[in-house]
């Protein structure tokens, strides 16, 4: 175990990756145990149950990502920069040919508690929001060029980057990701 970090959060790192490669369904306490080399009982001290963990791994989830749109904003004015900076955060688990979390989480999302149910919802939304500013404010100052509903292309953008994962994580090819992102960047310009 990482001495750096406390244990509730190796917990957090090793249920995230196995979520992102298998699914909420696809794995136990046993899993995380194995891999992290600690005992159940240790992940129960601070995940009661499978609910509580999902519940953490998502509101985290969500945490990383305000905190990642915010040092794209602060780094560049650049709207189309902008765009593709959030493009690599979508492009990070396809290297592993996995998904993020949200669109493994969605997978299962009958089987997942309704506060973690909520919090994929705040995450899409969060996306949403974070996408139909960035495109109003490209549009209005030129850096982007398209005709149309924000709100609609915000959602086709962040379905075509869902989707693009799920091909290459199929197709075990990561070009089929790189080809729909440069094909949604080429769109705007």
């Amino acid at each position: 175990m990482n001495k750096n970090k406390n244990t509730a959060e190796v917990i957090l790192d090793t249920a995230q990756s196995i979520v992102q490669e298998h699914g909420f369904n696809g794995f136990s306490y046993a899993h995380i145990a194995k891999q992290v080399g600690i005992r159940t009982a240790s992940i129960h001290y601070y995940f009661p149950n499978k609910e509580d963990l999902g519940e953490a791994l998502i509101e985290r989830y969500h945490r990383n990502f305000i905190s990642f749109i915010a040092q794209i904003d602060a780094e560049t004015g650049n709207n189309l920069e902008k765009l593709r900076k959030f493009i690599l955060l979508y492009s990070d688990p396809v290297k592993h040919y996995c998904t993020c979390m949200g669109v493994m989480l969605s997978t299962d999302l009958a089987s997942l508690s309704g506060k973690t149910q909520e919090g994929i919802a705040q995450l899409f939304s969060s996306n949403l929001e974070w996408l139909k500013r960035v495109l109003d404010q490209g549009r209005s100052e030129g850096h982007l060029n398209f005709t149309g509903s924000t709100d609609v292309l915000a959602h086709q953008f962040l379905a075509s980057l869902q989707g693009a994962q799920l091909l290459a994580r199929s197709f075990r090819d990561q070009n089929r990701f790189h080809m729909i992102a440069e094909g949604l960047i080429s769109a705007l310009i």
